[in-house]
């Protein structure tokens, strides 16, 4: 007997990670919008700058934050910036 408005963990967990997804992008637009004019615009973040986000993504993934698809998708793109291939 579940109600209406009960969803799955996991449906409610791949929105988070959605919702966590888009503020984040919202967040780096922000930046990138407030940063100063005379600033030449970089090529992106640097290798181990990327390598910290993987830390910080594993960690997340780790507890729980976030779930294995989104984990997964992050992971890809960090690789690729990265230039590695994953199997």
């Amino acid at each position: 007997m579940a109600g209406k408005g009960r969803q799955s963990w996991e449906k409610r967990q791949r929105e988070k990670a959605k919702r966590d997804k888009q503020i984040a992008k919202r967040a780096d637009r922000e930046e990138r919008k407030n940063a100063p004019a005379d600033e030449e615009p970089s090529d992106g973040p640097s290798e181990q700058e990327l390598y910290a986000q993987f830390a910080k993504l594993s960690e997340k993934h780790a507890s729980g934050a976030i779930d294995d698809e989104a984990f997964e998708e992050k992971r890809a793109e960090l690789f690729e910036k990265l230039g590695l291939e994953i199997h």
